[in-house]
């Protein structure tokens, strides 16, 4: 997978599952770059150890490019301003309100993924950094995901990356 077609396919696959008010280019943009940030889209589960495929690797907490661990999916689906949401998306893709199998089922839905990725975003309470925010992004982004190993260094290249997708000037 690349950053290009999960803006392309996954995004609006997922976006066309809310309201409105749920799409943004900011939010994109964040989706992007969190998943930029957490895998590079290229590990669905969590790395362990030396770093080696996914499928070759001890698998960590964590499942999916947005790298969701467990309490991660039941903090989206229990969080007041989420939850209905969380079970209107589990109901449409066929999946049961189990915290064990949409964990399992993210590492490969993508489509999944980036619905409860997008529902983690939407519990901040600020509005989303706009294209010349990388700190608050950065900010953001440690406030929802909680990273364990945070890389900063890593951010100001995902969040630009993931800005010249949304606005249209990647490569």
């Amino acid at each position: 997978m690349n950053p290009k077609t999960a803006h392309d396919f996954l995004l609006p696959a997922c976006l066309a599952l809310f309201p409105e008010k749920y799409d943004s280019p900011a939010a994109r943009a964040m989706l992007i770059a969190i998943a930029l940030q957490e895998s590079d889209f290229i590990h669905r589960r969590q790395l362990i150890g030396n770093h080696r495929h996914w499928w070759q690797s001890l698998n960590g907490p964590a499942a999916g490019f947005w790298q969701f661990e467990k309490i991660g999916v039941r903090g989206v689906l229990k969080h007041h301003t989420t939850g209905a949401l969380a079970g209107y998306v589990l109901d449409t893709l066929g999946y049961p309100d189990d915290v064990n199998t949409i964990h399992g089922a993210i590492t490969h839905n993508d489509i999944l993924a980036v619905c409860f990725a997008r529902l983690l975003l939407w519990q901040l309470p600020q509005p989303l950094p706009g294209r010349e925010q990388p700190a608050l992004g950065y900010r953001q982004y440690i406030q929802a995901w909680r990273p364990g190993k945070p890389r900063p260094e890593r951010w100001q290249s995902r969040f630009e990356t993931a800005w010249s997708i949304v606005t249209g000037v990647y490569p």
